[in-house]
């Protein structure tokens, strides 16, 4: 039967009548039977043009059924179920004797036979890593190729018939992929039936995958995460080995399937080193899948430069950086090396230094090496990095994410301790009340005023308000004080603020301690008119048993502070720190804790709940984009963090040593901990311009290299040549740009590790060639080794999209719904015929023959 594909192109031919009419009155000089003879042929190829448009076609209709049988034969397939696979082709075509058939067997390669006979002589063979060259005279089993194998089946099938393929396999490819041919058999209309087949029965424990960083520093703990599938619920022994010597071996309770274990690992030396992963497992049947070994570029230590102010502590942090794998080089701080120099190192570590004993140019270097050259920055404090001599305002403060609160302690101050002797202080708790008094006595200057107001139901006052002078004898009459009676507080707010009213010092600071449990009286307007001249009042809280919500009012309505002392030994701390506070230094010495505010990993495995006491810090602040990572108990930064430029700075506001250390340095975590941070604080590892890396690309190397200059340009059209080594074989092979700056080159993985490193030329300089170092990769087992079961998804994905079915009987691959309807397109010769008469028209047109013949 005759269709067109596009009918309206066949309204062209009622143009031929055009064509006619033009001959009819042309005035052309030639004969009438001449005229019409060419008039005839322009028609006739007009006629063809518009048949051949509308595009014709002849369709065609048949029952006859191509089939083509294909066998997977792969390691992961069990020998019963091939033999199955051949009876029930045997009885298939028996029963329904197809017009055409054949059988497809493969696993990583294929062979196309005729018959069953033909297939059973077939070789088959595991070459297992060797299998990388694969040869015509067997199928080999250590891989599956169904792309491949159906890409031959679909050529092999019969035209103008009903094409079937009939699937036997699993669905476990290990080359390829189906999916990139299903659209081929689906528009030839060729269903595919997968028949699910038997896995070979195995109680089998494999290495799935092992990953490493891209790049590692010698010395430096690494995580190796190991992908293992176990075939059941029970123990399973890894095992680490580098260069034959073991790193660890250790048992983990794993689950059925798939388990993703992390170790922790290092390399004591750089260089290009071997790393062999194993795993035994008790039951194990097949050990082929088991070992896995990767090559691993190990790269020099972290260089560290460590200042120390005292120089005579230096050693404690030294030996556990050192301990940690670190190469530390000590230098004084006005021994820095210079800005070239500084380049060599990861990080810089400045404790303790004298802001005067730092150049401003080796600050300015600092900075440098940290903003533009993305080396690392770790301040520590102590007693030499605040006050007058510290580093406010100073360049190296700006590049550390706190600022320094240090400032000269104010001139003019007037402070007075109002403190309860009433009965229920009796005891410890005034003894600590007057060590507090002195110990704030303790931090004012000459200059200074002081006063103490001792209240019981009457106030009195024992130190009279003046100048600190003779410390000694306001603490004689401190350590008079004695307790008794009730509490008054209000009586003894009065003394204070008749005693602080006309005195001229810009500072008027009061420190109130107390339990709170006093008479009703107006407080708050007698603390207005306190707050009208200019005094602050401070409420320190004894217990919680008084009225602490008044001791927390009257602090807010004076402008203060308010403190919750739990027990009678923390007042001294309390007031010393408020005096500090007062009078305006940062040093700050008292037992400190540590609180984590911010988790990262430099304090990964570390317990600071269990860490001693600091014995000191300095106070800071920390700035708008800063992130505090510890504090202290009462929110004050202790080490900070932030990102300057390129680079990572830290910032701890205690010291390192053993004075404000001196307990951290007994205890387990401080090498740790000083360790991961330096450790976080390194700059990137490896090169801005030189990157070099090698994978495994189907049954291939691929040697990848990028090279740019400092400015971050593409390098282009070099020829880079690397040293290729294959067991004891070594060549030079160029590598060929691929990409801007890019250069690839693809080797043959075969049964040998590869090794390749860049050759120094011209082009390619000795640093470049260090600083991309050697990539070796080694021929794993073949995928085909795990035995994992039936793809069932992949085998429905095949049928669902071909119109077949999975696993159907004989009766459903061979039926004929309706007749194969094809088409077989006529416009190609419909054209053909028109060339050809347009070249005979000529030929009228131009013979001197026929116009002799027609010439009447």
């Amino acid at each position: 039967m005759l269709t067109f594909d596009n009918p309206l192109a066949l309204l062209l031919i009622p143009l031929i009548g055009i064509l006619w009419l033009i001959a009819r009155f042309s005035k052309l000089a030639i004969a009438l039977r001449h005229k019409r003879l060419m008039t005839l042929m322009r028609a006739a190829i007009l006629v063809l043009i518009a048949l051949a448009t509308a595009q014709p076609n002849f369709r065609l209709g048949g029952d006859e059924v191509s089939v083509s049988y294909m066998v997977d034969v792969s390691r992961s397939i069990s020998p019963a179920y091939v033999e199955k696979a051949f009876s029930w082709i045997a009885g298939a075509q028996g029963k329904f004797k197809p017009a055409s058939s054949n059988i497809v067997v493969f696993g990583k390669n294929s062979a196309v036979v005729r018959d069953l006979d033909e297939a059973k002589t077939l070789s088959v063979l595991d070459s297992g890593a060797s299998a990388n060259t694969l040869s015509e005279n067997f199928i080999e089993q250590s891989g599956t190729n169904i792309e491949s194998a159906l890409d031959e089946s679909l050529a092999s099938l019969g035209k103008n018939k009903t094409n079937r393929i009939v699937l036997f396999t699993d669905g476990n490819e290990t080359d390829g992929s189906v999916v990139n041919v299903l659209e081929i058999a689906k528009r030839s209309h060729t269903k595919i039936f997968p028949m699910v087949a038997d896995s070979i029965e195995v109680s089998d424990a494999w290495i799935e995958s092992v990953r490493l960083p891209k790049r590692i520093r010698a010395a430096e703990p690494v995580s190796v995460l190991a992908r293992l599938y176990s075939p059941r619920d029970g123990s399973l022994a890894l095992s680490l080995a580098s260069e034959e010597k073991n790193i660890l071996t250790q048992k983990f309770q794993v689950q059925t399937g798939l388990n993703e274990i992390a170790l922790t690992a290092s390399f004591p030396n750089p260089g290009d080193v071997n790393l062999s992963v194993e795993i035994a497992m008790d039951g194990d049947e097949f050990l082929e899948n088991n070992a896995q070994t990767l090559g691993v570029w190990v790269e020099r230590k972290a260089k560290v430069l460590y200042v120390e102010g005292m120089e005579d502590s230096n050693k404690y942090l030294q030996a556990a950086l050192e301990s940690a794998g670190f190469e530390v080089e000590l230098r004084s701080a006005n021994n820095l090396p210079s800005l070239d120099s500084l380049k060599g190192f990861d990080t810089i570590i400045l404790s303790d230094v004298l802001a005067t004993s730092l150049p401003v140019s080796s600050m300015k270097d600092i900075r440098s090496f940290v903003r533009d050259y993305g080396g690392g920055l770790v301040f520590a404090g102590g007693e030499n990095t605040f006050g007058e001599e510290g580093y406010s305002d100073s360049v190296l403060e700006e590049l550390l994410p706190a600022e320094f609160k240090a400032q000269e302690k104010k001139k003019e101050l007037a402070l007075v301790i109002a403190i309860d002797r009433s009965y229920s202080m009796k005891g410890r708790k005034i003894e600590y009340a007057k060590e507090a008094a002195r110990a704030s006595l303790d931090l004012l200057e000459e200059q200074h005023q002081f006063g103490v107001v001792a209240f019981d139901s009457q106030p009195y006052v024992p130190v009279p308000l003046q100048p600190v002078k003779s410390k000694r004898k306001a603490e004689a009459l401190i350590s008079r004080i004695q307790a008794s009676g009730q509490t008054n507080i209000y009586p003894a707010l009065g003394i204070v603020y008749r005693l602080l009213k006309d005195v001229e010092a810009p500072t008027k600071h009061v420190i109130l301690l107390s339990d709170g449990d006093t008479a009703p009286a107006e407080f708050e307007r007698l603390i207005e008119r306190m707050r009208e001249k200019n005094i602050v009042i401070s409420t320190v809280t004894i217990g919680e048993g008084g009225n602490p919500g008044l001791m927390k009012q009257i602090s807010d309505w004076g402008n203060g502070r308010n403190y919750m002392a739990l027990s009678a030994e923390s007042i001294p701390q309390i007031f010393t720190e408020e005096t500090q506070k007062v009078v305006g230094t940062s040093l700050v010495e008292e037992q400190i804790l540590t609180v984590v505010k911010q988790p990262t990993q430099a304090l990964s495995g570390i317990t600071f709940a269990d860490a001693p006491a600091l014995k000191g810090h300095i106070a800071v602040k920390e700035k708008d984009t800063a992130e505090v990572v510890l504090a202290t108990q009462d929110g004050s930064p202790l080490l900070a963090r932030w990102q300057y430029g390129l680079g990572k700075v830290f910032m701890f506001s205690s010291d390192v040593k053993n004075r404000w250390s001196a307990d951290w340095m007994t205890w387990d975590g401080y090498g740790k901990f000083w360790a991961q941070l330096t450790r976080d604080s390194l700059k990137q590892l490896g090169s801005d311009t030189v990157f070099f890396d090698v994978s495994q690309n189907g049954d291939s190397a691929r040697f990848s290299l990028t090279l740019l200059d400092f400015d971050g340009r593409f390098l282009n059209n070099l020829s880079p040549n690397l040293r290729i080594r294959t067991g004891d074989t070594e060549d030079i092979r160029e590598v060929p740009q691929v990409a801007p700056g890019r250069y690839e080159i693809e080797l043959p993985l075969g049964n040998k590790a590869i090794s390749g490193a860049l050759v120094i030329s011209d082009q390619i300089t000795e640093q470049m060639a260090d600083m991309a170092g050697s990539r070796t990769i080694f021929p794993g087992y073949p995928l085909e080794y795990r035995f994992s079961g039936t793809n069932r998804e992949l085998l429905g994905l095949i049928a669902d999209t071909t119109g077949g079915k999975v696993s159907p009987v004989s009766d459903e691959v061979f039926r004929v719904a309706e007749k194969l309807d094809t088409k077989s397109p006529v416009w190609v010769y419909l054209i053909a015929l028109a060339i050809l008469l347009y070249l005979v028209d000529i030929f009228i047109r131009r013979s001197p023959i026929l116009w002799e013949k027609y010439r009447k």
